[in-house]
């Protein structure tokens, strides 16, 4: 039960960007644009959950979005200043694959797989906790956030590579979520 939800969050949030840098020439920008849409359509979705509904519920997961996101921006104007959110923002969504643009094919992708990974716990367990799920979102936007406040520092004293900085937000990014799983490891 653990084993195929550790499975299913590594294919989905660590695989997919790895496929995207390999295959589709995502930058850690790219890598990270859907890692925020990814986490923006769980929060959205816990907004129309009766049971996350709250303010109590919603505030810290929301805050912790917005901190990963000004965090990993700033990230990403120290790496090149002349940057632009709106011009790479728009590079994303637009970034044609087999003629039909990336942005068309990931926001339904990211929806359906939301809706499926809930679908999948409450079927796994027999319940869905959904003050749970938010916690651990807003956990691992937390420890996001974390990742890239260490890599300002790494930045500000080494000079690295594009390919060593997006090595270890991935290394690290699953590192997180084997952290969070590591019942999966301990229980037969």
């Amino acid at each position: 039960m653990r084993k195929a939800q550790l499975v299913s969050e590594i294919l989905g949030e660590f695989l997919f960007p790895i496929l995207g840098y390999l295959f589709w020439g995502w930058d850690l920008y790219f890598i990270l644009l859907f890692i925020l849409f990814d986490y923006a359509i769980r929060l959205l979705f816990a907004v129309y959950r009766p049971q996350t509904r709250s303010f109590q519920h919603l505030l810290r997961p929301l805050i912790f979005f917005l901190t990963f996101a000004v965090t990993s921006h700033f990230y990403m104007v120290l790496t090149e200043p002349t940057w632009r959110f709106v011009t790479a923002l728009s590079d994303f969504f637009w970034y044609a694959d087999f003629f039909i643009p990336q942005g068309l094919l990931l926001i339904p992708l990211l929806v359906y797989t939301e809706n499926s990974r809930q679908k999948m716990e409450l079927m796994t367990t027999g319940a869905f906790d959904a003050i749970k799920q938010i916690k651990k979102t807003g956990a691992r936007l937390l420890y996001g956030t974390v990742i890239f406040m260490l890599m300002s520092i790494c930045l500000a004293l080494f000079s690295w590579e594009e390919t060593v900085e997006i090595t270890f937000f991935l290394v690290a990014w699953l590192g997180l979520i084997l952290l969070e799983h590591k019942d999966a490891f301990l229980k037969p």
